[in-house]
C-alpha cells in the first residue's frame, strides 16, 4: 500500500486506515476474493456502529470501461438496488411504531409532498411515483 494514494494493480486496495477488527477481515477477505477469482471489478464498504464509524474500505476498479481505482468517494449507479433496504427499514420503523404504512410520504417530508406523492407502503415498489 502507498499511504493514502489509490490501489493500483499490485494494491487492490485503497489504503486508508482501519477502523476496527471487522474491518481488518473484511479486507483479508477481499484480497483473498481478488486472488482467486474476478467475479468483483470493484467495491465500498462503509459502516456505522454506535455513531462510529467501523468499516470504509474500498477496492477495486469503477469498471471495465473505466479502470480508475474506487476510493472511498466514488460514487456509483445503483438505481433500484436500494429498494429492498428501503423496504426493511420502512417495515422495521412500522413495527416500532415509528411511522404508519399508509400515511402518505408528504406528511413525514413535505418538501416531498408535491404531486401527491405516493403513500409510504408503496415506496420500494417500481411503480412509486
Amino acid at each position: 500500500m502507498n499511504n493514502g494514494s489509490a490501489a493500483s494493480k499490485s494494491s487492490w486496495l485503497y489504503d486508508s486506515p482501519v477502523n476496527s477488527e471487522v474491518e481488518a477481515k473484511l479486507r483479508h477477505f477481499l484480497v483473498e476474493l481478488k486472488n482467486t477469482t474476478d467475479s468483483i471489478l470493484g467495491i465500498q464498504v462503509c459502516a456505522y456502529k454506535d455513531g462510529k464509524v467501523i468499516i470504509d474500505t474500498a477496492a477495486g476498479f469503477l469498471g471495465k470501461e473505466d479502470p480508475r481505482p474506487v476510493q472511498p468517494d466514488s460514487l456509483f449507479p445503483v438505481f433500484s438496488v436500494t429498494k429492498g433496504v428501503t423496504a426493511g427499514m420502512i417495515h422495521w420503523l412500522a413495527d416500532k411504531g415509528k411511522l404508519k404504512l399508509d400515511e402518505n410520504v408528504a406528511h413525514i417530508w413535505p418538501g416531498f409532498g408535491t404531486n401527491g406523492k405516493d403513500q409510504i407502503k408503496k415506496i420500494p415498489s417500481p411503480k412509486a411515483q
